[in-house]
């Protein structure tokens, strides 16, 4: 595609669907977003499989957190398995910054800071609502994670 007049119908036909949709961001054409061509995804199409993939700083995190707000302003409940702890964060309203803002303008979606519902669940002793789990149930990074083996207070690296 070499111009905006034959790229935003362009995406606009390949991401049109019937029934409700979620909103992932605009389309980029040279470097630059443009808010009138949005990429979407079916809602009815997320009960599916799906693998976001990508080197570091691509915007895998980012991407999964727009998808579980999306859903959760849908009323669609989203479980998700947050060993790191990046997305504790979308439980409180997120702050409006001109860099943020700048963006949604660019990308002509309106941003409103707003807190989702979470309930944190937790196999340590960390808080949250307790979970029970075997031994064998448990993941490398999650079982280091119970036995504080990467704890650098602890001395143990």
């Amino acid at each position: 595609m070499k111009t905006k007049e034959t790229f935003i119908p362009y995406i606009n036909e390949g991401y049109s669907s019937k029934g409700d949709s979620i909103v992932l961001g605009a389309a980029i054409l040279n470097n630059e977003p443009i808010g009138e061509a949005h990429v979407k995804i079916p809602l009815k199409t997320l009960n599916r499989h799906g693998l976001i993939a990508g080197a570091t700083g691509t915007g895998k995190t980012k991407t999964i957190q727009v998808l579980s707000e999306q859903l959760s302003s849908m009323g669609v409940p989203v479980l998700m398995m947050d060993i790191k702890g990046d997305f504790s964060g979308i439980a409180a309203a997120g702050e409006e910054k001109s860099f943020i803002t700048e963006r949604h303008q660019k990308i002509n979606i309106p941003f409103t800071p707003q807190k989702f519902p979470v309930e944190l669940l937790s196999l340590s002793e960390q808080p949250g609502v307790r979970l029970r789990a075997t031994i064998s149930e448990f993941g490398p990074v999650l079982f280091s994670r119970i036995l504080d083996l990467n704890d650098v207070q602890s001395g143990v690296v």
